[in-house]
């Protein structure tokens, strides 16, 4: 009897292990099949507020470059000290460093008891004049009627062509420190004048206060026009016979590497730097992002001197899993009330060559030319199609 016992709780015991075994093993399948998902749906909300982009496959030129770095500069001509073109005490500084200002604008103003001086020797000089005319006008009539002499006509002459000169050299004068001689002939006297920009731009540096003396050969700001920056490329001597005007060039900002800029090859310099032994290849910038450019930024860059044009996306757009490259590819969206949901498949990818944040990709299996893919921050489905089993 307790051999019979014995046999009968046995079978139970196997017939127990093979069923938790058999759910093991679909437990199993399952949970790798839901692990290895090639599908992630997220809602516009969850891309939104994770800051996940959506583009198009580029075209970009990839191979055939010559990589370089440099700097950021402004001709000489697009930087300017201001200056005032008399001493003085500066009374008004009306703009502030950061500020964009228009050439021939007035930034200051200047005070000195000279000016008052220079335009009551004006005023002198216009009352010569007219007298000096006047008298050379009754010498020529005595002269015409015979009454004159020679000799007065010609001293009356050179006694107005004497004031004339004086009174033209004083209004050049007050015009070039900017004060109207018109106002001042008409009893308008000031005793400020403005200090003007001679280009447009952005203030630098501001070395002056209120109260401050100058004189002719000090500073009181800088002004950079940072729409004329160009690029100053340094390119080493066994790379500068490829280099030529008219190439293009990708480059990004050292510290900023997200801000991509484009322009082509402008001026090849001809004379070496004994220091460094390159040469400076200028580029003028024809790409967008101009205008965060800032002369003195560093800058790394691709001089492409041959053309290959390949199919590209940004690094963000790539991912790694099991060994393979993988993007994600709008696979269809879906109108849940007022939200909306996307659906994107995971698309295996075969990468290239990697340059300025892009890289050559080719697809395993052929996708829509005009797909829409994940362009940045891919990762975050990644780790979505990774854990979906548990969500």
């Amino acid at each position: 009897m307790k051999t019979i016992y014995m046999t009968i709780m046995a079978g139970a015991l196997v017939i127990l292990a093979s069923c938790s075994g058999n759910k093991n093993v679909e437990n199993q399948t399952k949970e790798t099949e839901e692990q290895h998902t090639e599908e992630v749906e997220l809602t516009q909300t969850q891309i939104s507020t994770v800051g996940i982009t959506l583009g198009k496959v580029e075209k970009k030129e990839l191979g055939s470059v010559i990589r370089v770095n440099g700097e950021l500069k402004l001709n000489p001509q697009n930087k300017a000290d201001v200056t005032s073109l008399i001493g003085g005490i500066v009374r008004k500084i009306r703009v502030i460093e950061g500020q964009q200002v228009k050439a021939g604008q007035t930034v200051a103003y200047i005070e000195n008891t000279e000016i008052v001086e220079m335009q009551k020797n004006y005023l002198v000089a216009a009352k010569e004049k007219e007298t000096a005319q006047l008298e050379q006008q009754r010498q020529r009539t005595l002269s015409a009627q015979g009454a004159g002499v020679e000799k007065t006509l010609q001293q009356a002459e050179a006694a107005y062509a004497t004031a004339q000169a004086r009174l033209t050299g004083l209004h050049h004068q007050l015009v070039q420190i900017g004060i109207s001689p018109e106002q001042v002939a008409a009893g308008k006297i000031v005793s400020q004048v403005p200090v003007r920009t001679t280009i447009p731009g952005v203030v630098g540096k501001v070395s002056v206060n209120t109260g401050t003396y100058v004189d002719t050969t000090t500073p009181l700001m800088q002004i950079a026009d940072n729409s004329a920056v160009y690029a100053s490329l340094n390119v080493f001597e066994r790379n500068i016979s490829q280099v030529e005007v008219g190439q293009d060039v990708d480059f990004v900002i050292t510290n900023s590497p997200e801000a991509r800029v484009k322009g082509k090859v402008s001026l090849v310099n001809r004379s070496m730097n004994p220091e460094t032994k390159a040469i400076a290849v200028h580029a003028q910038i024809t790409g967008g992002n101009a205008d965060r450019l800032i002369a003195g930024m560093y800058i790394t860059g691709l001089i492409h001197t041959g053309k290959k044009e390949v199919t590209a996306l940004p690094d963000g757009a790539i991912v790694s899993a099991e060994g393979k490259k993988f993007v994600f590819v709008l696979d269809g969206r879906q109108a849940d009330g007022k939200e909306q949901t996307l659906h994107f498949k995971r698309v295996e990818v075969i990468t290239g060559a990697g340059e300025l944040g892009y890289t050559q990709v080719d697809f395993v299996n052929p996708v829509d030319a005009d797909a829409t893919v994940v362009t940045g921050k891919a990762f975050y489905l990644a780790s979505m199609s990774a854990d979906h089993g548990e969500h």
